[in-house]
């Protein structure tokens, strides 16, 4: 360790120890805690989906207790209508702007007279995270970060076990024993109706089923499959049972995907760039099947069950961010590597395995598209 981290390091052993006995009110006792901030500032929507099982789980073994959630960007959606949250509220990212995040979270905490403890789930492990914690007064502080001095948990990713699993140790280290809890994504009834109205506009016929689609992923990842495949199966869903493609992204992706349709001699729809997270939601829900790379998306469509066909890339674990093991799912990863190639596309997985995967998942999972909406 250089000497600066040293010195960083010491700096923050000796605020944790003043701030616990400046403010010892603050402080509150892991095993009998009932109120619970948690911070959600990670960048990655697959990250901050994968944090929500931490909110049934602390209900289930936590009974009473009162959950708030100081977010930015992607958390503030995916959250929206989680009914197991008291209180949500926005602050900027402390990332870009600390002194604005402490002065937001400071004014708007509803736990500001009382002990509490601020949790931290995976992908925000960032010292400001951290920061704008302890500057806000949070004196107990559980969680994954890169400051352990300044936690009274710290917690580290265990690469072994799963993204939903590491968010889950957080409530064992509150000292309670907890079982397995699905990501969560809620959306109202007008975001359903919403979801319709587009479909509509969008050429839709929602007395058609239809399959979702989710073709694209970021540029740095190395996930893709070739567009001619998906064409394939665009076609072998239409002329076997009937349903039409909805191609689902953001809007930078759209133009990919037009260029896509374009090789369908099919009827399809492009909403990408046109639903937020919860109207996502609300659409996938619709769905009687979904085509998905590993990627942001997918994990909307597990969140509210939507059966899913993932083409998943050789180099990635499917364990940290896959469904592995669920029913609902077809997860097909037909090679292991290190690490994935400048060059790298999924050809590994056939068209022709795809098509086995979702007849056999359209026998076992033949969904009923109704609506789950929460108001």
């Amino acid at each position: 360790m250089s000497f600066s981290e040293t010195a960083k390091s010491a700096l923050f052993r000796s605020t944790a120890s003043i701030e616990r006995v400046v403010s010892p009110s603050r402080v509150a006792r892991i095993e009998s805690a009932t109120n619970f901030l948690v911070l959600q500032h990670a960048t990655a929507l697959g990250t901050v989906i994968h944090a929500t099982p931490l909110i049934p789980a602390l209900h289930e073994t936590v009974p009473g207790c009162r959950i708030a959630v100081a977010a930015s960007g992607f958390g503030l959606e995916v959250l929206r209508n989680n009914p197991g949250i008291d209180s949500l509220f926005e602050t900027p990212s402390p990332l870009r702007d600390l002194a604005g995040a402490v002065r937001a979270l400071r004014a708007q905490n509803p736990f500001r007279e009382a002990p509490y403890v601020t949790l931290t789930p995976t992908g925000n492990e960032r010292t400001k995270v951290a920061l704008q914690a302890v500057l806000s007064g949070a004196a107990t502080r559980i969680g994954f970060t890169v400051v352990p001095e300044l936690y009274r948990v710290p917690m580290s990713f265990d690469f072994s076990r799963s993204q939903i699993a590491n968010n889950l140790r957080i409530v064992e280290a509150l000292g309670h024993a907890v079982e397995h809890f699905e990501p969560q994504v809620f959306f109202t009834a007008e975001d359903a109706a919403g979801a319709r109205r587009l479909l509509v506009d969008s050429g839709a016929c929602l007395d058609r089923p239809f399959a979702v689609f989710i073709t694209q992923t970021s540029v740095t990842q190395r996930k893709s499959w070739r567009a001619e495949r998906f064409q394939q199966i665009a076609s072998f869903l239409f002329e076997q049972y009937g349903m039409m493609p909805v191609f689902v992204g953001t809007a930078a992706e759209s133009d990919a995907i037009e260029k896509l349709r374009g090789g369908l001699r099919i009827h399809s729809v492009n909403v990408a760039g046109k639903t937020n997270l919860p109207g996502l939601a609300a659409l996938m829900s619709l769905a009687k099947v979904g085509v998905s790379l590993d990627t942001g998306p997918l994990h909307i469509a597990r969140a509210v069950g939507l059966p899913t066909v993932v083409i998943a890339p050789a180099w990635s674990p499917p364990v940290e961010w896959l469904p592995v093991g669920d029913s609902r799912f077809r997860i097909l990863k037909n090679a292991d590597m290190p690490a994935a190639t400048p060059d790298y596309i999924i050809d590994e997985v056939s068209v022709d395995d795809v098509t086995g995967a979702l007849t056999d998942l359209l026998q076992v999972h033949p969904r009923q598209t109704e609506s789950t909406a929460r108001t």
